[in-house]
């Protein structure tokens, strides 16, 4: 059992200087792809104005998510015997009633569906009051924190109805882990609307991201701890919760730029674009 907890420690620390790391980069900095899909977005704001340009990139964005996650699904079934199943006899032989796991059950719910929604409503009031007080677009935060929610619980549902993996023995919790996933996506982007009223600097907004990247590893370690998912569910909601994530994060730009800003002007949230996508990987 000491084992585990140390385990679980050492994920929180890395995830977390794995995404401060990564998100302290300088803003201006991205690869010809990135800089070219910021030109499109400029383009579409001008000619569709923000909530145009916002709705056609998620579209396109939940579109490729979906042709990500699908194929992603069929390797993670394949890995079924010899990954997932050896994962779960370790927890169902080191795992013991105590005060570590009773944590892990509290923690587990953050990542929960209504728990998710009640603090995205939460947020969405509070940011729109902020919003207004700052005099930015009010109805942005209830947009954006609300389409997330409504995206990730269709997309999530229709991944794990098409690939089809079953669950383990001890749950109904299936391919991909909805609880990293909603974790990811529905956080993050409070996060990242927070952060640009905000208007923090580049180390404020890092340790942000880092904590966020440190808080997702260990929604993923309970819900193994706890034999709620095979570990590749949990490994593929990581995946799929900071795919979309990105996905709002470079669409909502669109509504969270003010008005005259140029798009090298977000300012902060230049690092916002990016984020996610490198916070993936210290989930």
């Amino acid at each position: 059992m000491a084992a585990l907890i140390a385990f679980c420690l050492l994920g929180m620390v890395l995830s977390f200087v794995l995404g401060y790391v990564v998100t302290a980069r300088p803003a201006g900095a991205g690869t010809g792809a990135v800089v070219r899909l910021r030109t499109a977005r400029a383009q579409l704001d001008r000619t569709l104005g923000p909530f145009g340009s916002f709705v056609v990139f998620l579209g396109a964005g939940t579109f490729l998510v979906t042709a990500v996650c699908l194929p992603l699904g069929e390797l993670c079934q394949r890995l079924l015997k010899a990954h997932d199943v050896p994962m779960f006899d370790l927890a169902q032989r080191h795992v013991r009633p105590g005060a570590f796991t009773d944590t892990m059950k509290l923690i587990t719910q953050s990542g929960n569906v209504w728990q998710t929604r009640y603090v995205g409503l939460g947020a969405a009031i509070v940011l729109t009051l902020v919003a207004l007080r700052l005099r930015r677009r009010p109805w942005v935060p209830v947009v954006l924190i609300g389409l997330v929610i409504l995206v990730e619980r269709f997309q999530q549902t229709g991944l794990a109805k098409l690939v089809d993996r079953g669950h383990p023995p001890t749950t109904l919790g299936t391919y991909p882990s909805g609880g990293c996933a909603r974790l990811i996506s529905i956080y993050g982007v409070i996060v990242l609307i927070t952060l640009t009223y905000l208007r923090a600097g580049p180390r404020t907004r890092a340790i942000v991201w880092g904590a966020l990247a440190a808080f997702a590893f260990l929604e993923g370690y309970t819900r193994w701890h706890l034999s709620k998912h095979w570990i590749t569910d949990v490994y593929a909601g990581w995946i799929y919760g900071y795919l979309l994530l990105a996905v709002a994060v470079f669409a909502g730009r669109s509504l969270l730029a003010e008005r005259g800003d140029g798009d090298g002007d977000a300012g902060s949230s230049a690092d916002g674009e990016r984020e996610p996508v490198r916070a993936a990987s210290g989930g």
